[in-house]
């Protein structure tokens, strides 16, 4: 992921809801820079972490995390499990962003404990020195305090930059829940985030429910969008399976 921005290129990410190993090796296996486990919304546990994070890993992938919350337990045992990026949900102030920044980070520039059995397998015996510049971390910004706030969060030193979240960004902006087309309202505060980011010198990456919302971000200048979830893909494919069978079988067979 960081080898890709450092390149001056937008990094995309599969979006996993499930906790499959296979669909994991899948995912990772599609030429995405990153898959996203979403622990927030998602089935995934911490029991099922250890072997996620070594599916993806093997097949050439890093591995983020969406956690619930910001959990600096959770988060060092996902770190100590191997990922190498986190994402919080509904930050809306600085605190909360430092808060992140802390979990993630070895003293002093944060409280992290140290037991990175794991990771040091991967990274070496160096990995110490190298872990606190080397783990994203990612801000969601999906309400209407987050964008009143977007100043400050964005100025928390180590914080690597904001993710969008459309859908929870239009609910509290007063609309339903619409991320393939969003309202006006809702397109002005996603174009903020990103534009802030971008002045802060921090990444921007959005949660796209389709390709053409991935598309447009891309135009947009975001530096890292999703994949449509395996669970959509799964339902989306399977429903037009279905349909494209109903419409081949003879109506006198289907009556």
């Amino acid at each position: 992921m960081q080898a890709r921005w450092a390149e001056g290129s937008p990094a995309i990410a599969a979006w996993m809801s499930t906790h499959s190993l296979l669909i994991a090796q899948s995912l990772a296996s599609s030429g995405v820079d990153a898959v996203i486990i979403d622990m927030q919304h998602g089935s995934a546990t911490l029991d099922d972490m250890l072997g996620l994070v070594a599916s993806i890993e093997v097949r050439g992938a890093e591995t983020f995390v969406r956690v619930p919350s910001i959990d600096a337990g959770l988060i060092g045992r996902l770190l100590d499990a191997g990922a190498t990026g986190i994402i919080t949900p509904l930050v809306e102030s600085a605190a909360q962003a430092q808060a992140l920044v802390a979990a993630l980070r070895y003293p002093p520039e944060g409280s992290r404990s140290f037991g990175p059995r794991i990771p040091a397998l991967r990274f070496g015996p160096d990995y110490f020195n190298t872990a606190n510049g080397g783990i994203v971390a990612l801000a969601m910004i999906e309400t209407g305090a987050g964008i009143a706030a977007l100043d400050e969060i964005v100025a928390v030193e180590g914080l690597s930059g904001l993710f969008v979240g459309p859908s929870d960004l239009a609910v509290s902006l007063g609309h339903p829940p619409s991320p393939k087309t969003p309202p006006d309202m809702v397109r002005s505060a996603i174009a903020l985030i990103r534009s802030k980011a971008a002045a802060a010198g921090k990444k921007a990456g959005i949660f796209c429910p389709t390709l053409e919302a991935a598309d447009a971000a891309l135009e947009n200048g975001f530096d890292l969008v999703t994949t449509v979830s395996d669970l959509a893909l799964v339902d989306s494919g399977t429903r037009a399976a279905v349909t494209t069978l109903r419409r081949a079988v003879p109506a006198q067979v289907q009556g």
